[in-house]
């Protein structure tokens, strides 16, 4: 159920449209889920202005990613050509992820990368080989265990 109204808050010059889209589901604890749009825009509809804010946001989740999980932030040089440098890499890094979690990671396609490696590189085990082959003996009590496997499966079939 969606309806639109005008509403102007008292530091505001002029009225604003707002959009408030409900939602009922009727299996979760909370029965009703209400969004709102506070918009300048007056003639679209309101599904196309949900649609758009939605991207928007998250795209600007994208870019909090690119910032806080990879630092593209950072300008540690003195130089342009080595901050341009460190952001090219950056992104590149930054769009392998996406790739990985585009092939693998189908549970879950919003993981970020924080969540990415804290599941598959914190992880405590060793390596070692064996007649020509590399094994990998992670902790017994290790969550991601199966996934992890998997994963590495999936990897390995790619490479053949």
């Amino acid at each position: 159920m969606q309806f639109t109204f005008k509403y102007q808050a008292a530091s505001w010059g002029k009225a604003r449209r707002v959009i408030v889209c409900s939602t009922h589901t009727a299996d979760e604890l909370v029965p009703w889920n209400h969004a709102f749009v506070v918009t300048s825009l007056a003639s679209e509809a309101p599904e196309t202005l949900f649609k758009t804010y939605r991207q928007r946001g998250n795209a600007e989740n994208q870019i909090k990613e690119l910032k806080c999980g990879f630092g593209f932030d950072k300008t540690d040089s003195s130089t342009f050509a080595r901050n341009t440098a460190r952001a090219l890499i950056t992104g590149i890094a930054y769009n392998l992820v996406q790739l990985f979690k585009q092939l693998f990671v189908s549970e879950d396609r919003r993981s970020t990368i924080s969540s990415l490696r804290f599941s598959l590189f914190h992880i405590a085990g060793r390596i070692t080989w064996h007649a020509r082959r590399v094994v990998i003996h992670l902790a017994s009590n290790y969550v991601y265990k199966n996934w992890f496997s998997r994963l590495m499966d999936e990897v390995h079939q790619l490479a053949t």
